[in-house]
């Protein structure tokens, strides 16, 4: 019996049963949503399908700046210093064609304290160097392989970079602040696929590489998923890199790495 002829069935054993006043209307609401829901799990390829993540990431940061300051921020240090963080994803595919959107927004900082004496006086020093940043990834893909088990595109976009790096040197009751802010634009070409597992698991992976604003940018990405009917749950790691050429007035190179959790919502 298919969907349409257990819908009319029900329908008919409501209405004698003599409740049909009370309840055909909520019954009708129900058959309607379930029907909607249907719909939405069973998409074609050909249909539109869209996607968005929201995510943690358990990130550290290395940071070398034009006027020599090393600086690495562990997880620890971002959530103790981070003053506001959005990290989100939206995709979107039909057929053989995709596009991915990624934001990341970061505003943070981290102090190193030196004491020591000069001259037989005291001296207190104080070094903060902070990142403001907005990273914003737009990519379109092409599959390649989709044998039901493996899937493999190539993928080509451009990488936003948006960085601030305020810089307070405090030196007893003397201070001095600067503050270095760039951005640009890099083009990548890379990689992207996911293996099928039984039972609703993947892995998926993600690879790119390119150039323009900066010398050198790449990165990569691996994460497992689990699908429920309508979300799915990720975990995975992430590796992001700039080289940049001595020119550029914030940053001589930028890392940021760690682990990720999400949830992916589909609609």
């Amino acid at each position: 019996m298919n969907y349409q002829d257990k819908k009319q069935n029900a329908l008919e054993s409501i209405k004698k049963s003599g409740w049909q006043n009370g309840l055909l209307p909520l019954l009708a609401l129900s058959l309607a949503l379930g029907a909607t829901s249907v719909s939405a799990e069973e998409k074609s390829a050909d249909e539109w399908q869209f996607d968005a993540t929201v995510y943690l990431w358990g990130s550290t940061l290395h940071q070398n700046t034009q006027t020599g300051e090393s600086v690495v921020i562990n997880f620890g240090t971002i959530l103790k210093n981070l003053d506001f963080a959005a990290m989100a994803t939206f995709g979107a595919r039909k057929g053989k064609f995709s596009m991915l959107t990624d934001v990341i927004y970061m505003d943070l900082s981290d102090d190193q304290k030196h004491e020591g004496e000069f001259l037989g006086r005291p001296v207190e020093g104080k070094l903060t160097v902070g990142l403001k940043s907005w990273v914003l990834n737009l990519i379109g893909g092409y599959n390649l392989i989709d044998s039901g088990k493996n899937v493999f595109d190539i993928a080509a976009g451009a990488r936003y970079l948006d960085v601030d790096v305020p810089v307070t040197v405090k030196l007893n009751d003397l201070k001095i602040k600067r503050s270095n802010q760039d951005s640009g634009w890099d083009g990548v070409i890379g990689l992207k696929g996911r293996h099928n597992f039984p039972d609703g698991y993947y892995f998926n992976y993600y690879a790119d590489i390119g150039g323009g604003y900066s010398k050198l940018t790449w990165q990569t990405a691996v994460n497992f998923s689990y699908d429920y009917k309508k979300f799915s749950s990720v975990v995975g790691y992430r590796y992001l890199k700039w080289n940049f050429e001595n020119d550029q007035p914030a940053l001589d190179d930028l890392v940021i790495h760690g682990p990720y959790m999400g949830i992916k919502f589909r609609f």
